[in-house]
């Protein structure tokens, strides 16, 4: 196979996500595979491409490469409908750190010049429309999620949260994590304002969560845990401002297979920026056994109206999760 390395790469580096961990990819090297589309499984929590391409000794070959979830895709911007089988691609990729073909992809290159994002975030230019409210359809774009792993892998985490974070409990599994990273995935979600709550309805890879924040004052005595908390929240002037407590400890909870305890507390404030195009997220979470000290990170929400709900035929799929769980490092 004629691959070509080109340089150091890595959109997201090698952490671990829940679905199954980034590190049998060498995100250090991007390789370039040219041929033609076989398959295409659009799945949710990952989505296949195969591409046929020619091996060193000039017979065909197919090469599997990996991209996000669905509803990460159209996110931002790729159609399923563009990638048919038997298109002819360049694929950029991260190749794997072990035997094998599969590889990561970054992006695509059609025959008419446009590239289709997978890992790495679309180069298309967005026009954003103004929000009356918060109320709508909104989505960090690639980017803003970007920064937010950057951000969590800065949390201040104990030895006992990194020792716990190496086992990879989470991983490998249709796995619905609380925020902080559910709040900052590049998926769709919706929040409706109503007179004395505000629900937020998120589309985490097909599966769908709703959050219930209760405008009062006080969180009832002998609250229930769950896995997403018992929320209040209040208005200060155009903000809303979200207090949750009573988690249920939780094996990544605080994101990035940091697990969290049932101290786990977090506040949300919720903000439309001055253009009204985007919302600027903020959480503090404090969970003494796991961090040291408050951890906060920030991060904009672009306003999408334009986006739909996943429907249930996609669905997580655990096979698909799992599909590379038997590669992980010992």
């Amino acid at each position: 196979m004629a691959v070509l390395v080109l340089a150091a790469a890595g959109s997201f580096g090698a952490a671990a996500f829940a679905h199954h961990s980034q590190s049998i990819f060498d995100t250090t090297k991007e390789i370039l595979i040219e041929g033609k589309v076989a398959k295409f499984d659009w799945k949710n929590p990952h989505m296949y491409l195969i591409v046929e391409t020619k091996g060193p000794d000039g017979k065909p070959v197919l090469v599997e490469g990996e991209g996000l979830a669905i509803t990460q895709a159209l996110v931002d911007g790729l159609r399923r409908e563009a990638l048919m089988p038997g298109t002819p691609v360049v694929m950029r990729a991260n190749p794997g750190s072990g035997a094998g073909k599969q590889v990561r992809i970054l992006d695509v290159t059609t025959q008419d010049g446009e590239i289709h994002p997978f890992y790495a975030s679309s180069t298309r230019d967005r026009t954003l429309t103004p929000a009356n409210s918060l109320a709508g359809r909104w989505a960090p774009s690639r980017a803003a999620l970007g920064a937010a792993f950057g951000a969590m892998a800065r949390f201040p985490v104990t030895p006992k949260g990194r020792a716990a974070q190496r086992e990879l409990t989470a991983d490998g599994l249709c796995f619905i994590e609380p925020v902080p990273f559910l709040a900052v995935l590049d998926e769709m979600r919706s929040i409706e304002i109503r007179k004395d709550e505000v629900v937020l309805h998120f589309d985490n890879s097909g599966d769908h969560v709703l959050r219930t924040i209760h405008l009062t004052s006080k969180h009832p005595a002998g609250v229930k845990a769950s896995r997403h908390g018992h929320s209040i929240g209040r208005w200060e002037g155009d903000t809303l401002v979200i207090d949750t407590i009573a988690y249920e400890p939780n094996p990544s909870g605080n994101g990035m297979n940091v697990p969290s305890s049932s101290d786990k507390h977090t506040v949300e404030r919720l903000t439309l920026t001055k253009e009204r195009t985007r919302l600027r997220y903020e959480i503090t979470i404090e969970d003494p056994g796991y961090l040291s000290q408050p951890a906060t990170l920030t991060q904009q929400w672009d306003h999408r109206p334009d986006l739909k709900l996943s429907p249930p035929s996609e669905a997580c799929d655990n096979e698909v999760a799992a599909r590379y769980r038997v590669n992980l490092p010992k």
